[in-house]
């Protein structure tokens, strides 16, 4: 598999090698893919998460790992990281797809996302078994609504937070799940 092309961007599927490279904070996962280095973040939630989930999932189903894998999202102008994006697995019985994505602090409100996750979008729905890219969001993380909504993706449910201890709580437990469907 190649890379996704847009007007700004490549994205490029890691290997399994180079998944474990990313949540290191050196130059490794840069220096083999021939970037040039740039400050990347990465919180410590999220470098668990792909040490115990992404890169297990790589492992048990490697014929479906572009389902799996994080895709880095290059800035062509500058050859950096902007940012990354992945599903989260292969299709269920559904056939719906789980998309996550993260974008680089020095890269952010700039459009990269919402490039970033049209091409995402575009190449799950070349995938016949495909019917739809679900995401999550907290309700108070408005950056990550409008990159969905400028994709055309809906929201269609909501959970419901524990009780809070406090009304400061509440916002950051609620979560809305948001989907576009394949347009066949």
């Amino acid at each position: 598999m190649t890379a996704l092309e847009t007007k700004r961007l490549r994205l490029i599927p890691l290997t399994l090698e180079q998944a474990e490279m990313f949540t290191h904070l050196d130059s490794r996962l840069e220096d083999s893919l021939g970037l040039n280095r740039a400050e990347r973040e990465l919180t410590l939630h999220y470098r668990d998460a792909i040490r115990k989930y992404t890169l297990q999932w790589m492992k048990d189903d490697p014929e479906n790992y572009l389902f799996a894998t994080i895709w880095v999202i290059v800035e062509k102008a500058s050859n950096t990281v902007a940012g990354d994006i992945g599903y989260k697995r292969k299709p269920d019985e559904n056939g719906y797809v789980e998309i996550g994505y993260s974008t680089q602090p020095k890269f952010r409100v700039q459009g990269y996302m919402t490039e970033a996750i049209a091409a995402m979008v575009k190449w799950a729905f070349t995938y016949p078994e495909v019917k739809a890219v679900i995401a999550e969001t907290r309700v108070d993380n408005i950056p990550s609504i409008k990159v969905l909504r400028n994709n055309g993706f809906e929201d269609f449910k909501y959970s419901k937070p524990p009780e809070p201890s406090n009304i400061a709580s509440l916002m950051s437990d609620v979560k809305m799940l948001w989907h576009i469907r394949s347009r066949e």
